[in-house]
Formats: C-alpha cells, structure tokens, sequence
C-alpha cells in the first residue's frame, strides 16, 4: 500500500482552487489535516459568507482523494464555530418555542454508526450523574430501535396525569421516556420523517419531567429526521459524540459533528468507548484501534471526555436491566463514568 504522508496530502489539496483562482491551502481554508492508516480527515473553514463553496470544495476533495492508491478513506468537515451572539440568539429562539418546563440542561448523546455503544454510555452517563446527587431525565429518541426500555428493564404503558402530561417513567429516581413504552416491544416502527418528528417532539415536550438538572437525550445513529429534528426544535445545551476507535466509526463520527455544527449546536466532547480490552495482567488490549477519538478530538479542536473500557460486565448489566454504574459503586470504570459525569457538568458550567 502507497504510504500516504502529510507533504502527498498537501501537494493534493494545493491543486484545489477557489472561484478566485487562489488555492485552498493559499486562501487559508484547511484548518486541520489528520491521517493514519490511509484513513484521512480534513477540517475546512465555513462562515455565513463561504458555506456553500466551502461544501462543494468539501466534496471536491473526498471526491479526488478516493481515486488516490493507499487511501483507505477521505472525510472532509466544516470546523467553524458560530459566534456567541449567534448562538445566544439561535437558543433564545430555540427555548422560547420549545422550551421543557423544569429541565435546566439538555445534552444529546449521539454517534454517526450503530454499534459504538451509544445507549450503553447514555444510560451509565446518566445513573452516574443521578450519584453525584443531580436530577436526571432519560429520553431515549431512537424511534426505530429503542433499547432503554430493555436495559432499564422497565415495561408497560405511560399513563397522562391531570394536566394531560405524560408521567414518565421511573428508575432509580431518574425519569425515563421511550417510543419503546408506546408501541408492543416485539412491532416495528415503520414512520417516515413527519411521524418520527411529531413522536420525538411529543415525547420531548408533553412529558411531565418535573425538576431536572439535566435531560440526557439517547440519539438515533445517523444523520437523518430524527436527529434534525432533536437538533433543530429542542433547546440543546450541546452533544457528546460516542465513538470506538476504529477510523469507520471515526468517520461516521465526524459527519455527526459536522450535522450539529450546521444546526449550531456545540460539541461540548467526545467519548471514546470500547477503548482497549483490559487483561487480567492490567495491559490494555487495543482491539478496535489506538487513540482514535482522542487524536480526532484534538484535530478538531474538541473536548476529549474519557476513554471507557470494554468490558463484558458493563454489556451484562445493560442485559439485565440496571446500568453498570449501580451494579458496581466501587472501581476503575465506575469512577470512569463518575469523572466523565463530572467534566461534562464543568463544560456546562462553563457555557453559562
């Protein structure tokens, strides 16, 4: 395989020009170059003024670096952050149209692949959260394969209290909504994007949450109607992307992140999950790779949160019904969970 180095992807990007006939590299919009493996990830300036170039120059560039021999993949994203007047004025507008009454923060959970680990992370997340004495909500939004039913291990049918509200669920004092509650666990739901939006929406807003210090939002994989829709019509404080280390996820990873900088939601950190096999000797075994997430994190300028082990004991539990962190009070990845639950409450804080 050729080996792809950082001069080969400069000397490439160099013949990629703007309508002003400057290159790329020239016009200073490559913020960041990443590459490992023939796996290749580029992070390109966009404002108000240059989005739609800077998207076509986006395509332009993964469409020219797949027919290059040694790479593997290409992945070109938007880096730009909005300005805090703009952020401030998009949530404003966000909150006051569909604010939920009692919560003070809400995050998103979220990856761009199934199979990272999302909801596992979402649910311990969440119980560590409750231990350090906060108030917590769990929505699970994956409309079309809930699973925090199952891994709360709760059953049954929400019942509407006095004001028409939906009483959620309860699990350990943490308050628990699902689609999974609403349709037979064994139907699927086969709705197209006006059905997901309403269902999301409805599930987000006629909940009778109560008091909550935070809402932790279990997101769908992908980059389709149901995460626009949490995105764009819920008052999100931020996400937190869930990721292995392995570059597939890490590119499916990267496309989350740029679907929520499109919609002005901040990325207040990455999580890398299934990180390393720990032996019974205490050596890591890197199954899915090495340091993915946390080099990807800081080639985007990105907050790492925590790297969680993978460990049969943490899927167990999530079988049984009850999250890792309640199962085991004491240990290396219940303080994981507790510290990551700690550093995300600092980032919030911070954004106050």
């Amino acid at each position: 395989m050729t080996n792809i180095t950082q001069e080969m992807i400069e000397d490439e990007l160099a013949k990629i020009t703007l309508g002003n006939k400057k290159s790329i590299l020239e016009a200073n919009i490559v913020e960041g170059i990443s590459h490992k493996d023939g796996h290749i990830q580029i992070s390109l300036y966009a404002n108000k003024s240059n989005i739609e170039e800077i998207e076509k120059i986006g395509k332009i560039i993964e469409k020219k670096f797949t027919t290059i021999k040694g790479v593997m993949s290409i992945t070109a994203v938007l880096t730009n952050e909005p300005t805090k007047e703009e952020k401030s004025k998009k949530l404003s507008k966000d909150k006051s149209v569909n604010k939920i009454e009692g919560v003070k923060n809400i995050i998103a959970i979220a990856s761009g692949k199934g199979g990272v680990g999302k909801s596992t992370v979402s649910i311990n997340l969440a119980s560590a959260f409750s231990l350090i004495g906060k108030k917590v909500g769990i929505l699970d939004a994956d409309i079309h394969g809930p699973s925090i039913p199952h891994m709360l291990g709760l059953k049954g049918k929400p019942e509407l209290n006095s004001k028409k509200k939906i009483v959620p669920f309860e699990f350990r004092g943490m308050k628990v909504m699902s689609i999974g509650f609403l349709v037979d666990e064994d139907q699927p739901v086969v709705w197209r994007g006006p059905m997901v939006h309403s269902a999301i929406k409805q599930m987000a807003t006629d909940t009778d949450w109560g008091d909550l210090d935070i809402l932790i939002i279990d997101m769908p994989p992908g980059t389709g109607d149901a995460q626009i829709t949490v995105s764009q019509h819920l008052p999100l404080n931020g996400a937190i992307i869930v990721s292995t280390p392995q570059p597939v996820a890490l590119n499916d990873a990267i496309k989350a992140i740029g679907m929520f900088k499109k919609v002005n939601i901040d990325i207040l950190g990455i999580i890398e999950n299934m990180s390393y096999l720990l032996l019974a000797d205490g050596t890591k075994e890197n199954i899915f790779g090495e340091n993915g997430a946390k080099e990807m994190s800081k080639n985007l300028n990105i907050k790492f949160i925590n790297e969680i082990p993978l460990d049969k004991k943490i899927r167990e539990s999530s079988d049984n019904g009850v999250p890792f962190v309640f199962t085991e009070l004491k240990g290396q990845i219940n303080e994981i969970f507790t510290s990551s639950a700690k550093k995300i409450e600092k980032i919030l804080e911070s954004k106050l």
